[in-house]
């Protein structure tokens, strides 16, 4: 034995498979878990990263979901104000009658029915109570000009009130320019019923600070009220109807009320009647008499901006210079609305001169109040821009320019 460690070989083999034996030892037994540790460890670092972006576009998206949302309640709540209360409805019904007298036409038959055709209930989250939308009909039955007729379905689509037309049939009678004309107008109103239920209050000694959250999206208002029988509308356009007469008089009155029907609330065109026609200026219908229903120069701008995005009703990221990338620019206006009504402004855009778009907005009475609208900007968009800020005469309040790179 004292030969073999006195053997140098020996010994050198000996440490060399100890050393062996000690490397294997710390592969099998330590190196393989941390290097499973470790990749489990990147994947995680890896998905973490994934997330991170995704929030981060989640929080963006959300944000401009935030603004189109406050901007679809105010809306909204807009539409809301102009239902009166039920037991209103013979005062409804009176103005109605009144503005038929008004525009000239001959009344041969007015009928307002006693019970709704239609109702809807939309709840408050905020207060827990409940709003009762019903739709009742007034059968109507007049005489008069196609003219006068279009004039009056503007002046029901601008009332005080939320009020629609449909079922409209016209009778040719002569040779002259007046006609029979039948149609039945809808009136909204609302029942609101409190809510009974009182949620109770913990008594504590002290208050207990509140942890800051971000906001949340909340509705306002969380139902909608859709109007069912403007599904699959028609046209009916009598035969004998003059051709100078544009088809939008044969169409039921409709207002937006919903920003998928965004898209489509913000631009409602305003028409024009263009009497170019000899034939129906032989006998002209007396004009109504003059009135004072709509004081339009009593509305102000304050200021107005042209921004990236609008939030709260403020505007943020305001310009005069935006790259078509950001695919969607913002017209915000601050006006002072002193005729103690609701009025309609508008936002009219041009690009390079031409119109693109005619945004009619209802404003409530008051001082410093927000009008907003927006118009989508693709790749093919660039150019001078410019809105111009009009009241209901078509008087211009203010005009912003900007550029489109």
């Amino acid at each position: 034995m004292a030969n073999l460690l006195k053997n140098q070989r020996t010994i050198s083999i000996v440490i060399l498979s100890f050393l062996l034996l000690l490397l294997i030892a710390w592969y099998f037994g330590f190196h393989q878990s941390l290097s499973s540790s470790y990749s489990k460890a990147k994947t995680s670092e890896r998905n973490l990263k994934n997330k991170n972006r995704s929030y981060k576009k989640m929080q963006s998206e959300i944000l401009n979901i935030q603004s189109e949302w406050d901007v679809l309640n105010e809306e909204f709540e807009t539409v809301i104000t102009r239902i009166p209360d039920k037991s209103s409805f013979d005062s409804v019904s009176k103005t109605v009658y009144n503005k038929i007298k008004d525009h000239g036409l001959v009344i041969v038959s007015y009928t307002p029915s006693n019970i709704s055709i239609d109702s809807k209930t939309i709840l408050i989250p905020d207060t827990g109570d409940e709003l009762i939308i019903e739709k009742i009909p007034i059968d109507i039955q007049i005489k008069g000009s196609f003219v006068n007729f279009g004039k009056l379905l503007e002046s029901l689509s601008k009332s005080d009130y939320r009020l629609t037309a449909s079922n409209i049939s016209v009778e040719h009678q002569g040779t002259g320019t007046r006609q029979r004309i039948s149609f039945i107008t809808y009136v909204y109103t609302q029942t609101k019923i409190k809510n009974k239920i009182e949620r109770p209050v913990a008594k504590t000694k002290a208050p207990i600070p509140k942890k800051k959250t971000k906001p949340t999206l909340k509705p306002k208002i969380s139902v909608f009220i859709e109007d069912s029988l403007q599904a699959g509308k028609t046209i009916n356009r009598p035969e004998d109807a003059p051709e100078d007469v544009p088809d939008w008089m044969f169409e039921p009155i409709t207002e937006s009320s919903s920003l998928a029907a965004q898209e489509t609330v913000e631009k409602s065109e305003t028409i024009e009647i263009e009497k170019s026609n000899e034939t129906l200026t032989q006998k002209k219908d007396p004009e109504p008499p003059a009135r004072n229903d709509n004081v339009f120069y009593n509305v102000e701008v304050i200021d107005s901006k042209i921004c990236k995005k609008v939030k709260n009703n403020q505007p943020i990221g305001p310009g005069r210079k935006f790259s078509t990338g950001i695919g969607r620019v913002y017209c915000h206006s601050l006006l002072n609305n002193n005729t103690g009504k609701y009025n309609d402004i508008y936002h009219i855009w041009y690009m390079n001169g031409e119109l693109k778009a005619k945004v009619r907005i209802r404003v409530r009475d008051g001082e410093e109040i927000p009008a907003v609208s927006h118009r989508e900007v693709k790749p093919s968009d660039t150019g001078l821009w410019k809105v111009e800020i009009t009241d209901n005469d078509k008087k211009i309040l203010d005009t912003i320019v900007f550029e489109v790179v």
